[in-house]
């Protein structure tokens, strides 16, 4: 992702790209660097320069526009929005008051710059939210054959005699690989082993009962007794997780 900063003020450009170095770094406030960190930050000599700047190779574009007055930052926004509607803009206020000034407008992240470290760093946790996830694939052996299967693809595993059955969205596939291993595989995916036949994942669960569990394609699987108050842990520590949700 490319962070474009415009800023007529040297000192608080100076600021903001001291800080953004910090937050990659992990250093100040015993922070742990920020995951997944991979952003370009370019000082832009004018606004029109932005879109400028935008190549068809940039995973995504941030302005963060700083060291204006909140009526002209605003009306900066707006024009900018004209053209591209869906630009996030992040606004740096000097000052409390400006912070008021900015908020009825749709600002992707208002940013205090009294509070620069840490406005900052709840900036980058929220575009990481918004990234899409990366697919992730598997390859299962299957009728002699190795199959690759997308991770957001499977459903459940289930456990038929000698067979593994890999219950995807469009197909169901057997392969003779024990539960034991595709649960070692998957277990880093979101997949909980909710009976000694089953292997779920969580992604697809839509809800979750003492006894039982339904997926998003409305099939409803049982739950070992004894392995319930582990499932749960694991689905609530999953939600957790997904903060988008």
């Amino acid at each position: 992702m490319v962070l474009g900063l415009y800023c007529r003020d040297d000192l608080l450009a100076r600021e903001i790209e001291e800080t953004v170095l910090s937050l990659r770094m992990g250093a100040g406030c015993g922070e742990k660097p920020v995951r997944g960190m991979d952003y370009e930050l370019r000082r832009l000599a004018s606004l029109p320069g932005a879109f400028e700047d935008m190549t068809e190779g940039d995973g995504g574009f941030f302005l963060i526009l700083a060291g204006e007055k909140p009526e002209d930052a605003i009306a900066a926004a707006e024009r900018l929005w004209l053209e591209r509607p869906f630009l996030s803009v992040i606004y740096v206020a000097s000052q409390a008051e400006d912070v008021f000034s900015a908020l009825p407008y749709p600002f992707y992240h208002l940013v205090r710059r009294f509070a620069l470290e840490q406005d900052l760093g709840a900036v980058f946790k929220k575009m990481e939210r918004s990234r899409p996830p990366v697919q992730r694939w598997h390859t299962f052996l299957c009728k002699n054959e190795l199959v690759r299967v997308c991770q957001k693809d499977i459903l459940y595993l289930e456990s038929e005699r000698h067979e593994i059955r890999i219950h995807c969205r469009d197909e169901i596939m057997t392969t003779t690989e024990p539960l034991s291993q595709c649960e070692e595989r998957l277990k880093d995916g979101g997949f909980a082993r909710i009976h000694k036949s089953f292997l779920v994942s969580l992604y697809h669960v839509n809800r979750m009962e003492r006894d039982s569990l339904t997926l998003d394609n409305g099939e409803k699987l049982y739950i070992s007794r004894y392995r319930y108050p582990e499932v749960k842990l694991q689905f609530e520590s999953y939600i957790r997780h997904l903060e988008f949700l």
